[in-house]
């Protein structure tokens, strides 16, 4: 079953990554997103960044491994998984 999980907070990337299994999916959003400067290539998942968090956050700068999407592109990936969870 294909997990899209979704983080905001940058603390629990390691417990988050823990879970995660090579066919799933990192979405970062709100503070997680400053880990999109970092290549953290695990397990070859997909990598994603919310665009409008990263300008609101004054980043504008990421390492090329993440995609950096917007709401759209965030609704069709949660309709693309079969489930998503999401690490506060």
């Amino acid at each position: 079953m294909k997990t899209l999980f979704i983080l905001n907070n940058p603390t629990n990337l390691s417990a988050c990554l823990e879970a995660i299994a090579k066919e799933d999916a990192l979405l970062l959003i709100e503070d997680a997103v400053i880990i999109a400067r970092k290549n953290i290539e695990y397990k070859h998942i997909s990598l994603f960044a919310l665009k409008e968090d990263l300008i609101a956050r004054g980043i504008n700068n990421t390492d090329a491994s993440w995609e950096l999407i917007n709401y759209g592109k965030f609704v069709e990936l949660t309709l693309a998984f079969d489930k998503s969870v999401t690490w506060l």
